[in-house]
This record gives C-alpha cells, sequence and structure tokens, in this order.
C-alpha cells in the first residue's frame, strides 16, 4: 500500500546510479515502441488525456534485444510511458533535451554531466549522480554512461552502465500548436540483474518495489520537465473530499484498454491541492491509478476492506487492530516494518475507513507516525469487467520519526510514496486474483 512505498522513491533514483566507464560508440539500431503506438500514431489523444497531469501507462509485453546484453538472447519485457503537456512550443523542448551538459540543472539528483565520445547525432554521456540523505548507509555518489542518439523529435537512449545493466529508453516531443508541446519518455530497464551490493541487497530485501519502479522512474523525469516550464498551481478541496480526475466516458473506456492489453495500470499524477485540516491547508499531491480486471465488482470488494492490506503485504505489515465506529466506519491500526535490507524502518500509523457504497471506501489518517495520508479506491464497472480506481496522497511530516523523516530530503518525497503505493497495490490485487 501507499504507506510502505516510499522507500520506491530510493530505489526509482537509484536507478540512474553506475559506475566509472569509457567506452567507444555502440552501434545500436533502436526498437522502442512510440509513446503515441497504442493511440494510432496520434498526438492529440495523448495529449487530451494527459491534460494538465503526467500520465503514465504500460505497453503491451515485447520481445527486447540490446547490444549490451552479454547474452544474445532477446527478453520479454513492458516499456512504460509518461506523458506531459508542457506550455512551450517544441523549439524550446528540443533545445533543453537536445542539451545533455545541462541536465545537471535540470534533473535532481544529477551533479555533473560530461562528454565521453561524440559521433555524429550520438553522443556518449557520463553523468555523476549524488542522492544524500541523514542515513550515511543510505548515501550515494556514482556514475552512470548513457549513449543518446538524436532525431527530429526524438532521443534514443541505450544505458551502458549503471546498477540497472540493461536498459533503454525515448524522449518524444510533438508540437501541439498554440505554444504546448506534448512530452514523452518510454524506458524499460531490466530490474532482475541489478549490480552493486546495497542495490541488490534492497531489490532482494523487498522485491514489490521492482513493481512501482518503472512508473516512478517516469514520474521522476517528467515532473523535472513540468517543474522547469511550469509555474505551480492550486486548488483548494473541500473538508472531506479528493480530487476529481475528471475523465469523459471514451477516456474512461481507453484507460481500459490500455490496462487491459497492458496488464499494468494506467496512472495520473494531479497537480497539488491544498487539503483542510484542523491546523490550516496542507499541500498534498494526489496520484490516481486505474487497473483494469475481467472479474465483476463483486469478486473485487474484498480488497477494499482494511484487513486486507495485510494479506497483500505480509512481511512489512506485521499487525493490524480494526475497530468499528459504526456499520459504515473501521478504524485500521497498522504495525508497520520496511526493511531495506541494511535497514529497518518501524512505524505505526491509524486509517480512518468510510464505506458510503459497497463498490468504494474512502481513507484518512487519524493518528501515528504519518499524519498526512488520505485517498479512496472504487470499483467502476466496465463492460464485462471492472476497473480498480486508486487515490491517494502521502507526505511525511516533519516530525515524523527520523528514519521516517529522512526520505523527506529525497527529491519529489511529496509525489512518488503514492504513486508507487497505487502502482503496487493494483498489481499486488491482480496476482492474489489469478
Amino acid at each position: 500500500m501507499q504507506n510502505n512505498n516510499h522507500r520506491c522513491s530510493l530505489l526509482i533514483l537509484c536507478c540512474l546510479i553506475g559506475t566509472q566507464v569509457s567506452a567507444k560508440i555502440i552501434p545500436w539500431k533502436e526498437q522502442i515502441p512510440s509513446s503515441l503506438s497504442v493511440f494510432q500514431g496520434k498526438a492529440q489523444p495523448l495529449a487530451d488525456l494527459t491534460a494538465n497531469r503526467i500520465l503514465i501507462y504500460a505497453h503491451p509485453a515485447q520481445s527486447i534485444t540490446l547490444p549490451t546484453f552479454k547474452n544474445p538472447q532477446s527478453m520479454t519485457g513492458k516499456f512504460y510511458t509518461g506523458a506531459v503537456v508542457v506550455p512551450s512550443n517544441s523549439q524550446n523542448v528540443a533545445r533543453l533535451l537536445s542539451n545533455y551538459g545541462g541536465y545537471n540543472g535540470l534533473f535532481p539528483v544529477l551533479k555533473s554531466a560530461k562528454v565521453v565520445e561524440q559521433q555524429g547525432a550520438i553522443t556518449q554521456m557520463k553523468y555523476q549522480v549524488h542522492i544524500p540523505t541523514p542515513i550515511p548507509i543510505l548515501n550515494f555518489k556514482e556514475n552512470v554512461v548513457m549513449q543518446h542518439h538524436l532525431t527530429a523529435n526524438s532521443i534514443s537512449t541505450l544505458v551502458l552502465d549503471a546498477p540497472i545493466p540493461y536498459g533503454a529508453g525515448k524522449i518524444e516531443w510533438f508540437d501541439l500548436g498554440a505554444n504546448k508541446t506534448l512530452i514523452t519518455l518510454t524506458q524499460w530497464g531490466d530490474l532482475n540483474q541489478p549490480k552493486g551490493f546495497l542495490f541488490s541487497t534492497i531489490l532482494n530485501a523487498i522485491p514489490e518495489a521492482k513493481l512501482g519502479i518503472p512508473s516512478g522512474t517516469n514520474a521522476f523525469l517528467l515532473e523535472a520537465l513540468q517543474q522547469h516550464f511550469k509555474t505551480a498551481t492550486y486548488q483548494t478541496l473541500k473538508a472531506g473530499a479528493l480530487p476529481e480526475t475528471r475523465l469523459s466516458s471514451s477516456q474512461i473506456q481507453k484507460i481500459a484498454a490500455l490496462s487491459q492489453q497492458s496488464q499494468e495500470p494506467v496512472s495520473f499524477i494531479l497537480p497539488s491541492n491544498k487539503v483542510p485540516y484542523r491546523h490550516g491547508l496542507e499541500s498534498l499531491r494526489f496520484s490516481s491509478s486505474y487497473q483494469y480486471f475481467a472479474k465483476s465488482p463483486q469478486q473485487l470488494q474484498h480488497w477494499l476492506s482494511a484487513p486486507a492490506y495485510q494479506e497483500l503485504f505480509p512481511r512489512q505489515i506485521k499487525d493490524v487492530e480494526i475497530k468499528k465506529i459504526d456499520p459504515n466506519t473501521f478504524d485500521a491500526d497498522y504495525k508497520v516494518s520496511v526493511g531495506l535490507g541494511v535497514i529497518n524502518i518501524p512505524f505505526d500509523f491509524k486509517l480512518r475507513f468510510d464505506y458510503p457504497n459497497s463498490l468504494e471506501n474512502q481513507f484518512d489518517a487519524v493518528g501515528g507516525d504519518l499524519q498526512f495520508v488520505k485517498g479512496g479506491m472504487q470499483l467502476i464497472p466496465q463492460g464485462s469487467g471492472t476497473l480498480l480506481n486508486v487515490t491517494s496522497a502521502m507526505k511525511i511530516h516533519d516530525k515524523a520519526p527520523f528514519l521516517l523523516r529522512a526520505m523527506r530530503s529525497m527529491p519529489y518525497h511529496d509525489m512518488l510514496p503514492a504513486l508507487g503505493g497505487n502502482t503496487v497495490l493494483a498489481l499486488k490485487i491482480k496476482q492474489k486474483m489469478k
């Protein structure tokens, strides 16, 4: 669940880390699907669905072959795409993205960017990554090497050396007119063969994190681009309300089709909201994810219950106590311990679950070490199946226990945990429903 997945933030950033290497240009004919391949090659429908949010979706599984593979055989994997619309023309976007030397000022964890080799439109870059935390054992200061291939409206990238040694991605940009550009990032990395003691140890300790890393990687990079081009705006929610995603019926059908084809969630990262609390307004960043199931809503109702979280995350949730407040309201006290392999992070939190009807719930933090948790789940009948919609926000407050508070030093700590939690929750339910 989202409260167990703030650790994904660290792992997402670790995907950028590697060891220093120098290599000559590697011949590569990329076979990365375009972000528009599941939108009939049209940018406008994808831009309309994205709107003022970050949109993340997966492509159907495919055969993947990279020249960096030690074994020439191909792998089967899924590329994840993220999309954002920015208020700038495509020429400005192309100028920014093709300036690799400026990436250290664009992406928060990059401290330097140096050219290793260049040949025409192909450039090898070495990026230094520094991720400081108040916990010394989790600090990183390493290098990653990538090979970029520039075309008229895209940059394809091959990972040459990193803790995730096999990976590739492609950034595309599409001019929408009216000084707007659609930017997309499509990427894949083999999370089953990590390098380095610390990174391998963390992934072995929390294998569920692998489920959330692809979407989190896209979110991290696109949030940096969004913050570069956009001025942050806020909408104030009414007391007890959740933000609306505002999708048309045809867009809901498209989301269901994307999730059904890929068997992965489709997620939106919403603009910031001001949420009323007793002490005043608090800024929260909500994510909303949709997972298609070829099941009836009644078959999925069990996963709306408070005790179901322990079934999904038995390694992290050590105990849960449920107290009935009234027929439609329950308090759940969770005892949690998140093991990173090299350190354990114990914490407690209490959620209040309200059930307005049999197909949805809403939850809010009402005690424990996490004060700012808010969200809800909804089962949406869709043809012969069901869309599970999970919306949530989670922010660690400045008086949380030290080990939790340390996560506040990570970039986008108010956004990535909720997205990772939604994704992991949906996919864990999918595993249980097989």
